[in-house]
């Protein structure tokens, strides 16, 4: 199963380059001929994310944004994006000085979490999992 999440934004180059330059993240930006506004994409595996520009999401479904900006954006999303290794991208929003919510270290199980809001608001969890050894072939 996939899933496809549409997450509206403020500022498209912007979450651009946050996700790109700061979080280390492919993200890459769809421009299409019909004059239809650009999407930044973010392949996750099975999944995918979206962002799309807020007014040309509000443009396109009047009716499901009319009370968008009663509550701010990212209220209940979580997203959890996993590393192989945290260390430079933790570097990279230490030097940028961007606010971590906070960092949890679990030694028993050699996780680590950097808790942090992107520009819109929403709430990212980057992971580092322990890595897995190798399965020996046992057909051999």
């Amino acid at each position: 199963m996939s899933l496809t999440l549409t997450l509206a934004v403020t500022d498209l180059a912007q979450t651009e380059d946050f996700y790109r330059d700061q979080l280390l993240q492919p993200i890459e930006r769809l421009s299409t001929d019909g004059g239809l506004p650009d999407v930044l994409l973010l392949m996750l595996n099975e999944s995918v994310v979206l962002f799309r520009q807020d007014n040309s999401l509000a443009a396109m479904h009047p009716a499901l944004f009319q009370n968008l900006g009663r509550h701010p954006k990212g209220v209940g999303v979580t997203l959890e994006l996993t590393y192989d290794e945290l260390n430079p991208v933790s570097r990279r929003l230490d030097r940028l000085e961007h606010h971590l919510l906070y960092e949890l270290q679990d030694d028993e199980h050699r996780r680590r979490e950097l808790w942090l809001h992107d520009p819109d608001g929403y709430l990212l969890i980057l992971t580092q999992e322990p890595s897995r050894p190798e399965r020996k072939d046992m057909t051999a």
